[in-house]
């Protein structure tokens, strides 16, 4: 018999790989070779790209080239595989501590640092005209004459009830463009904490969110709630991270796509501007990532207010009364998983037999 030729292998390795190494890994590294192939068989790095000849060689491929093509997909992703955290942390903004990287990091962290002041100086403007307008349709229409002399519930509910009449149709768009500032606000974190790009802030912002209403570090705990958790919400925090993670290597495969046709066609004038298309698609694939990380870090947060119980249990803490008791003990839970020996914690130890032991019931007497 003879042995399995190496495309067949591939192909059989294509069949046997996960679902997560599937989506994530393969499909970037595929986008990344089938662009190259294209290239290739055009004779970019020759001449200019001729169309028609890279149609004709991709054409005539036999089920063996495609084997080829699926074994060479599979290395690159098996080589992208365990660089995707560098890739994620990469779009995040952790570039090192290199002089060129710090100047760098100044300069994007300037960049949004000014846009949420931006921000903020909007809303407030935008609030005050708002206010303003509303305040003039009290005095046409209501009769009141001076409405800042009121008291502040009671101008604030008439203001309310105003917005909600007929006659405050002209002010929709602007309560429409203020109401979108609360979110673009909340993805950024403390000014100090700010990141050099979009991911990395809308990262860190929920970061230092999640759990912060409970006195919980959710970076600290995380890997403890995931031991604790249901399957059932694993399978759903596994999900958001497979899209964040798909999003991130495909812009980032993108970016190399687009870097690789640049020097392809640097000297072939209007064909230049074929890179726009890997670029477009690692912008795409960008602005995709934040929106996943947005998902999952709303998911993080869902699942540690979900577990936070099933922590205390399996570490044999007492279970909290009430959420200011909740808070007090967390503060103390941090401390000792940080490393302070200095904590007051009360232990409680389930009773031989449960769960939480593995210990199993003494067996009653005369039981065969």
């Amino acid at each position: 018999m003879a042995g399995t030729s190496l495309p067949d292998a591939a192909v059989g390795l294509g069949n046997r790989i996960g679902r997560y190494f599937s989506v994530v890994s393969v499909l970037p590294a595929l986008f990344l070779v089938v662009w190259t192939a294209a290239l290739v068989t055009s004779d970019a790095w020759q001449r200019k790209p001729d169309p028609a000849l890279m149609v004709r060689r991709l054409g005539g491929l036999n089920l063996s080239g495609a084997a080829w093509l699926i074994l060479i997909t599979v290395i690159v992703a098996l080589f992208l595989h365990p660089l995707q955290l560098g890739m994620t942390r990469l779009l995040e903004g952790y570039w090192g501590s290199s002089r060129p990287a710090r100047m760098l990091l100044r300069s994007r962290i300037t960049h949004h640092r000014k846009r949420l002041a931006r921000l903020e100086d909007r809303e407030l403007a935008l609030t005050e005209e708002r206010d303003a307008a509303l305040d003039t349709l009290l005095t046409q229409i209501r009769d009141i004459r001076h409405p800042s002399t009121m008291d502040p519930s009671a101008l604030a509910e008439a203001r309310e009830s105003m917005f909600g009449s007929d006659f405050a149709h002209r002010l929709s768009g602007l309560q429409a463009a203020l109401a979108t500032i609360p979110h673009a606000l909340a993805r950024y974190p403390r000014p100090e904490r700010i990141m050099p790009t979009r991911l990395g802030n809308i990262l860190r912002s929920a970061e230092d969110a999640a759990g912060k209403h409970y006195a919980i570090d959710a970076i600290k705990t995380a890997p403890h709630i995931a031991l604790v958790a249901p399957e059932n919400h694993l399978s759903y925090l596994d999900d958001a991270r497979q899209q964040l993670d798909t999003s991130a290597r495909l812009c980032v495969v993108a970016l190399l796509a687009t870097l690789e046709t640049a020097v392809f066609l640097l000297l072939d004038g209007w064909w230049l501007l074929l890179a726009l298309v890997p670029y477009s698609l690692a912008y795409i694939a960008y602005r995709a990532s934040i929106a996943a990380a947005a998902q999952y870090m709303g998911i993080v947060s869902t699942v540690l207010d979900l577990n936070r119980f099933r922590l205390y249990e399996a570490l044999h803490l007492e279970l909290p009364r009430n959420p200011r008791e909740e808070r007090a003990k967390n503060r103390e839970l941090m401390n000792l998983l940080h490393g302070s020996e200095k904590v007051r914690l009360y232990y409680k130890h389930p009773a031989a037999g449960t769960p939480s032991t593995g210990a199993a019931p003494s067996t009653p007497p005369g039981t065969p």
